[in-house]
């Protein structure tokens, strides 16, 4: 018999993040953590970074309401709720936990193209972050994005895409 991956319930995802102490519209912030990834993976939050970011955010809140068809999110408290993401640097498992949640949560509507619409946009945000700004002048040629934020950004491409490990083996 072939070894299948498991998959994560919605249900089972919604109960980690209560875990972590995030609930009701806070669930629809999780699509941000990825963005957080590679604002940190190069070991700093540069201002560049944070304002598109910032761009980011005002744009998925819209968005989130857009489709809620009410003011279910604020900016205020999407930016309360990152706030302790970007103050300092979140450990790497907590991220990459958070993340793992993301496509039983926010990736397996029936509707796919409405899926595909948010995996394609949280990997532009990551694109336009790491593309903000680098941490050392002058740059190589194929330096503009450093190792580490390639190698976050594959990992990110992956999770959405299911093809990392479940968050329950965390």
């Amino acid at each position: 018999m072939p070894d299948q991956q498991y998959q994560m319930t919605r249900q089972e995802a919604l109960d980690r993040l209560r875990d972590y102490g995030i609930q009701g519209e806070d669930v629809y912030l999780i699509d941000l953590i990825p963005l957080v990834e590679m604002i940190w993976s190069d070991g700093q939050a540069q201002a560049s970074e944070i304002d598109v970011f910032k761009d980011y955010l005002i744009k998925h809140v819209n968005s989130i309401n857009a489709i809620a068809g009410y003011k279910m999110l604020t900016m205020e408290k999407a930016e309360r709720f990152l706030q302790r993401f970007l103050t300092g640097r979140p450990s790497e498992k907590l991220l990459h936990t958070l993340r793992s949640l993301i496509p039983p949560l926010r990736l397996s509507s029936s509707d796919d193209d409405a899926n595909q619409d948010l995996r394609t946009s949280v990997l532009q945000g990551c694109l336009d972050i790491a593309a903000s700004s680098v941490t050392e002048y002058p740059y190589q040629t194929m330096e503009r994005f450093c190792s580490d934020e390639k190698k976050c950004w594959f990992e990110i491409f992956d999770t959405l895409n299911d093809r990392s490990k479940s968050a329950a083996s965390d």
